[in-house]
């Protein structure tokens, strides 16, 4: 049997319909011009963004309502507490929390990414800073 075939970030964007496609790409030119020495690549089918060997930002671009997400989360190796106060403050009130090192930030479209997009470098900025190794306080 030959072993499935690796899809590539390009081979996924290429196959989002043009308004998804254009948010996709957006957020990938914003979370790639943050700062960061991130590395992209292909997680829960979407693209997904490594920083000192963890998985940190991933895109949900397929979901029931139907909007392109990025999941602030910290990979596999810090515990996380669904009931525990999240590790970075968010005075841009962008991220819905779904536990102290999960988030969600959902976008209506190419349009609202625009919008927000201050809000978004700052929120970035700050949640790749956080030591992913670090315990909760």
């Amino acid at each position: 049997m030959a072993p499935a075939k690796q899809v590539s970030i390009d081979d996924l964007v290429s196959d989002l319909d043009d308004a998804t496609r254009a948010q996709v790409q957006l957020l990938r030119d914003i979370i790639g011009s943050v700062g960061a020495d991130l590395s992209e690549h292909v997680k829960w089918n979407a693209p997904s963004y490594v920083l000192n060997g963890e998985d940190r930002i991933t895109m949900n671009m397929r979901n029931k309502q139907g909007l392109v997400k990025l999941v602030l989360h910290m990979g596999a190796t810090r515990p996380e507490d669904k009931k525990g106060a999240p590790v970075l403050a968010d005075d841009e009130g962008l991220v819905e929390w779904a536990s102290d090192i999960r988030g969600l930030i959902a976008f209506a479209d190419a349009d609202d990414i625009r919008a927000k997009e201050p809000a978004l470098r700052r929120v970035l900025t700050s949640w790749l800073a956080i030591d992913h190794r670090a315990p909760a306080a």
